[in-house]
């Protein structure tokens, strides 16, 4: 029996963005298992808080696992796996960051990005339980800066790809398709469906 593989989708501050459906829809007709948690959104959002929901799917958290997360959801993977010592496959980051970083006017948001600074412990242990990593940004993010946007792939050592135009991917944008992810997960290196 062939088993399907799971794809993790991990949104960010303003929960689940329009994208994560396209996702769902081009890779559940591929004949894989995606799930979209509810995290907590907002000022809503902590460490703790993403943790808990992460915990809830532990046992999928493997190097079989396909993970792809958008902003904040990013440097809370990594954190976790960091932190639980977890392997996992395929790791897609869509506008992810490393550092805080200050938005005018945004003030909820300014806090809730401060804790998330992926330490150097965090830097080097990410590394070795990844097995295949692309970061995709855009040349237009209205939220994080492009230095800490383009700085985030050698942070997380993954293949960096430029996608011009497509802001921070969420709301603003109106981003409803982005056929590159499908691509990436279609031609991972690592182990096929």
């Amino acid at each position: 029996m062939n088993k399907r593989k799971n794809v993790l989708l991990i949104h960010g501050f303003n929960g689940i963005p329009k994208i994560f459906y396209y996702f769902q829809k081009e890779l559940e007709a591929q004949g894989y298992n995606v799930i979209i948690p509810n995290f907590t959104v907002r000022e809503e959002i902590n460490i703790s808080a993403y943790f808990k929901v992460f915990d809830m799917y532990r046992n999928i958290m493997n190097e079989d696992l396909i993970v792809v997360a958008h902003s904040i959801g990013n440097p809370m993977f990594i954190k976790y796996i960091c932190k639980n010592n977890m392997n996992i496959g395929l790791y897609i980051s869509l506008a992810g960051f490393a550092e805080p970083f200050y938005v005018e006017g945004k003030d909820v948001l300014n806090q809730v990005i401060k804790p998330l600074k992926i330490s150097d412990e965090e830097k080097s242990k990410n590394v070795n339980l990844i097995n295949e990593k692309y970061s995709i940004y855009s040349d237009n993010d209205h939220i994080v800066p492009f230095k800490i946007l383009e700085e985030y792939s050698s942070v997380v050592d993954s293949k960096p790809v430029l996608i011009s135009g497509i802001g921070h991917m969420g709301k603003k944008i109106g981003l409803e398709e982005l056929p590159e992810v499908i691509k990436i997960i279609q031609e991972s290196n690592y182990k096929k469906i």
